[in-house]
């Protein structure tokens, strides 16, 4: 297949400005974010290169070999900058370095003058750049769970590509009209770039949309006054970690927290000093909670929790939190909480029969005076039922019912 050059070369032009003028779009649509805003820059640095290269044909030699790979050069550093900008890492000088070399390698005549070398140094700087596009989206694959393995694809194709140049392209002159390398190569050398362009332009849109979509996800299940899980969430997780523990046969227990008299520090000291109460709660229990539990705020100065743990391992860090609890005081004011349990059996219950349970535990807690412990354990010979709800008659619950009081 013939392929011609020039036509290539327009074809280019074409697309680097159509992709600039959309990355300019996107970047001011989505608030002047960074990462697009590198992009962009890189999009129409490489565009300016792309045009002063075909300046070759025209018998001129510094505007296409020196400044011409310059900006190239500089097109690599503001995409290394998006990268680094979108693992949230500082931007720099790392974008530096690949047009510095150029342009001092340019200053020695036998380099200048000698396009093997110049094809050779060339593919070795856009291999290393590549080589540290693709060592940066490895560390964050994590939270990319989507667009990371295209991303990945191009960047290495780009990569291979470069290092097959050094050896594919014999970097002889040639006569016809064209850009890039100036050689029989060129045409192989602009076909990539376009498909290089096109691919990694949309995918780095793709990278800022999944990205800003799991930060809107997170916000949905974050509670934004403590930065905890919030009832949404907790439900959600909630139900994944008793199926586990129902798989594997273990108990579950259900934890209520709630805020003695939390109206009353409103009154007195504000809303200011009591959002200052339930955000040093949080810092207080979550410490104090098993790793894989669930820990959300229900709304107001009620929490709740979901760990995987038996009634004495539950007692035991409810009676840590409550007591840690009343030593914390911030800002000066002295607070307690009340807590509620009950803990399922190795067959247990649901999600929200477990919360019922827990408080019915927590009035009771609060009728005996707050600022203690109560336990309703759940046996799984007793446990009655149906629709995802326990039914106990109150003699059963009586029985049941554990009292912990501060003594």
């Amino acid at each position: 297949m013939n392929l011609d050059t020039y036509t290539l070369f327009i074809c280019e032009l074409y697309v680097l400005g159509f992709l600039s003028i959309i990355m300019l779009f996107a970047w001011t649509g989505a608030q002047l974010d960074r990462v697009l805003g590198y992009t962009t820059l890189a999009l129409i640095a490489t565009l300016i290169a792309v045009f002063l290269s075909s300046l070759r044909s025209r018998g001129l030699l510094f505007l296409p070999v020196v400044v011409g790979n310059c900006v190239m050069m500089l097109a690599y550093g503001a995409l290394l900058n998006a990268f680094r900008t979108f693992c949230l890492r500082p931007v720099g000088f790392a974008w530096l370095p690949g047009a510095a070399a150029w342009a001092l390698l340019c200053l020695i005549p036998d380099f200048y003058h000698s396009m093997p070398q110049r094809v050779l140094v060339l593919c070795l700087l856009c291999a290393l750049y590549t080589a540290a596009l693709i060592r940066l989206l490895w560390q964050v694959r994590a939270s990319l769970t989507v667009t990371f393995w295209p991303a990945q694809l191009l960047l290495w194709i780009h990569l291979l590509f470069h290092l097959a140049r050094i050896f594919l392209d014999n970097a002889m002159p040639t006569p016809q009209p064209g850009a890039i390398g100036g050689s029989s190569f060129s045409v192989w050398v602009i076909l990539e770039s376009i498909l290089f362009v096109i691919g990694l332009t949309f995918t780095i849109m793709a990278m800022v949309n999944e990205r800003t979509q799991i930060r809107y996800k997170q916000a949905s299940l974050h509670d934004p006054l403590t930065s905890v899980w919030n009832r949404r969430a907790l439900f959600s997780q909630a139900e994944k970690l008793i199926a586990r523990c129902q798989r594997q046969q273990q108990p579950c227990t259900a934890i209520l927290f709630d805020l003695d008299h939390f109206k009353s520090i409103n009154d007195r000291f504000g809303h200011l000093l009591g959002d200052r109460v339930l955000q040093d709660f949080c810092a207080v229990a979550m410490p104090r909670l098993p790793a894989h539990g669930v820990f959300a705020r229900l709304g107001g100065e009620e929490f709740a929790a979901i760990l995987p743990a038996d009634a004495r391992a539950a007692h035991q860090i409810c009676e840590d939190i409550r007591l840690a609890t009343l030593a914390s005081l911030p800002d000066d004011i002295a607070y307690s909480v009340s807590i509620g349990f009950a803990t399922s059996s190795a067959s247990a219950s649901t999600l929200e029969s477990l919360l019922a349970l827990a408080d019915e535990a927590l009035y009771r807690a609060k009728a005996s005076g707050r600022n203690c412990t109560e336990q309703y354990q759940l046996s799984a010979a007793s446990d009655e039922k149906l629709d995802g709800s326990v039914y106990r008659n109150d003699d059963a619950r009586s029985n049941d019912l554990r009292s912990f009081h501060v003594r």
